[in-house]
């Protein structure tokens, strides 16, 4: 276990493999954890980094409030304490937008991003998500852990990954304030305006069955030069732990591709459609 001092507050990392780096950015009620099975593959390749966002598993919030931009501004924070001048970045669902906002904010600083069921319009969240923006359900959902288990183990899907236990832990240690703050800015936050601003490659992955962000986001960069897209119709919200092989197989692709065209990515990617008109 590692920690850096940002803001006067304890972020939580953890590292591993050589080479270039790599940072995994989880998702909301998660932790860097559930990152670890695909971590293990890809740090034989890359050396990689993945926090847990303040509020989140071991990085304790005391005097940031949590949003999108926030969370950005902590992954920059984050690289400059640790004299990472650039850095591919994988982020899943909320770690998604961020890792994206993170792309569209510094381009200087993010050599490639990959998103995986992310939000790209705060809309796209499922109703479930939504009701904790309501203090009331956000109150309640924080006083009954055991409720949060099960809806975390319910979002995890049938994954048989040995350390899904302690996911599940990580998935308590946030307080009512955090969900709450950090559903609402999702919710509020639309990335569509900024995306024809993307300047880095970026990797666009979603599950046909996830319930928890409408799929649907992947449309959103059929004009997107940059992006190329990966839909795993047999996934839900998790893809690297559904499809853990066929995931992790795109992945390092992405990763290593440097400047090798699109089409040494595997059959699955859906290329983005020229706009009409054009």
């Amino acid at each position: 276990m590692s920690a850096v001092i940002i803001d006067n507050q304890v972020v939580h990392y953890e590292v591993f493999g050589r080479g270039r780096p790599v940072l995994f950015l989880h998702g909301w009620l998660g932790s860097w954890r559930y990152w670890f099975p695909t971590i293990e593959v890809v740090s034989e390749h890359f050396r990689t980094y993945s926090l847990d966002f303040w509020g989140f598993g071991d990085s304790r919030r005391k005097q940031t409030r949590e949003s999108i931009q926030a969370y950005s501004d902590q992954v920059i924070r984050f690289l400059d304490s640790l004299g990472i001048d650039r850095v591919m970045v994988v982020g899943h669902s909320m770690g998604g937008m961020v890792a994206l906002k993170t792309a569209l904010s510094y381009p200087d600083r993010i050599i490639r991003v990959a998103t995986v069921g992310a939000p790209i319009d705060g809309d796209s969240l499922s109703w479930l998500l939504k009701l904790t923006d309501r203090p009331f359900f956000a109150d309640a959902f924080a006083r009954m852990p055991w409720v949060r288990r099960k809806l975390f183990r319910f979002f995890l899907g049938e994954t048989s990954d040995p350390t899904i236990s302690e996911m599940i832990d990580d998935s308590v240690k946030s307080t009512a304030n955090t969900l709450r703050y950090a559903v609402s800015s999702m919710w509020r936050t639309d990335l569509r305006p900024e995306l024809p601003r993307l300047r880095v490659p970026a990797l666009i992955v979603h599950g046909g069955r996830d319930d928890i962000v409408n799929p649907n986001q992947a449309d959103l960069f059929d004009a997107v030069s940059q992006a190329q897209v990966v839909m795993m119709p047999r996934s839900r919200h998790f893809p690297f732990l559904d499809e853990a092989e066929i995931f992790n197989d795109v992945l390092l692709r992405f990763l290593k591709a440097g400047s090798a065209p699109a089409a040494t990515m595997p059959a699955l990617i859906r290329e983005p459609q020229p706009v009409q008109g054009d």
